[in-house]
């Protein structure tokens, strides 16, 4: 994207989380929403494939020397393409469409197929974490000075650029579907149509489903963030408000609370994944990414009330990628005029070119190289 980013400048610059930006989050819409949740027919990326009926092997480091294809023991006799084998016979070396993953010897994997029976060559060693954090620790988007807050924390960028390369991984998941369903005309909740003259402005369109749309929602919530919490992941509530019950409490990189998952049954279910995700594997959760450098208060770590509101702002700063999935959706159906998020609510998050053109570049990165999104550590 060419178009130049429209950045407003205040002398003051708000760098804390408490106070960012929520100081009149309880007046909630809690009627019910009219957004429309169709499903698109097909996103633009489809990272299926991974869990297609083609097999896939992943050999372990210390299974052997992977570096070249079996040879043939049948006297370069063709090989079988029906995959029997007797000692009279002649065996085939592989079943056409499987692939085969090793580990690199420093990070990430190669990736050999199989055609017309015979192992291919291994190809580069290809670590899909690795290079999403590259893209977005040298873009534009992370020397972006936000409007009444300053620098983003390095982390959070890096942190973002994965959860956005998850959901492409991801582009069939109903809450990512939700997400890059086109604009609708509800601009009470629906934060893309509240936006839509910003958007358009700045010549990104949201009138069609797909991996478009959902970069520009992941653009939005990346302003959301700077604007709620400066990009720190263990921001705690708002002490400037009033919100002290285990529903109400804000919490985490948008500020959200747990009264906000009545707007779509897609809340619910992501609160329930990343409950268990986060104890059975923390890892995916991105905590190291977005802690980086970041210092946490021992008041952001309290958390208020009691119940599951109390769970739930835990997983908010201790859970990155639920904050920010969660907050995705909340994006498409309370993120209007009237919707959860005051920053948006006030068309105070901004909608950036710089990091535009880095959720480009990730795209990008995963549409030529979905077979390794198996591979990426939020996957």
């Amino acid at each position: 994207m060419k178009n130049a980013a429209f950045i407003f400048i205040f002398s003051v610059i708000f760098t804390g989380c408490n106070g960012a930006g929520s100081e009149d989050q309880t007046d909630l819409d809690l009627h019910d929403s009219d957004f429309d949740t169709e499903q698109p027919d097909s996103p633009d990326i489809d990272a299926s494939s991974i869990d297609s009926d083609s097999p896939v092997i992943d050999i372990d480091e210390n299974s052997g020397d992977t570096d070249e294809p079996v040879e043939n023991d049948t006297n370069n006799e063709p090989a079988d393409e029906g995959g029997s084998a007797d000692e009279d016979g002649f065996t085939a070396e592989c079943v056409d469409g499987t692939k085969e993953y090793a580990d690199c010897e420093t990070s990430g994997k190669q990736v050999r197929e199989c055609l017309s029976g015979v192992w291919g060559d291994f190809g580069d060693c290809f670590d899909m974490t690795a290079e999403v954090i590259d893209i977005a620790e040298n873009s534009e988007c992370a020397d972006v000075y936000w409007a009444d807050r300053g620098d983003a924390p390095a982390a959070y960028i890096k942190g973002m650029g994965l959860v956005f390369a998850g959901a492409l991984c991801h582009s069939g998941r109903s809450d990512v579907t939700l997400v890059s369903s086109a604009e609708t005309i509800d601009t009470e909740h629906d934060a893309l149509a509240w936006y839509h003259d910003i958007f358009a402005g700045l010549g990104m369109s949201n009138d069609t489903a797909g991996t478009d749309t959902l970069r520009h929602a992941y653009n939005l919530l990346t302003g959301l963030g700077m604007r709620e919490s400066s990009g720190e992941h263990c921001c705690g509530r708002d002490t400037s408000a009033t919100n002290t019950t285990a529903d109400t409490a804000e919490a985490g990189l948008f500020q959200t609370s747990y009264n906000s998952h009545i707007f779509s049954t897609e809340l619910d279910a992501l609160y329930s994944y990343w409950k268990d995700a986060s104890a059975l594997t923390p890892e995916k959760c991105l905590l190291e990414v977005f802690s980086q450098g970041v210092t946490c208060s021992e008041s952001d770590w309290e958390n208020f009330g009691v119940g599951e509101g109390v769970t739930f702002q835990a997983l908010e700063k201790e859970c990155p990628v639920f904050a920010a999935e969660y907050a995705a959706v909340m994006l498409r159906v309370s993120g209007g005029s009237k919707g959860h998020y005051g920053p948006l609510r006030r068309h105070e998050a901004e909608v950036r070119t710089e990091c535009e053109e880095m959720l480009y570049d990730i795209q990008q990165l995963i549409s030529e190289n979905s077979d390794f999104c198996q591979f990426l550590v939020n996957y």
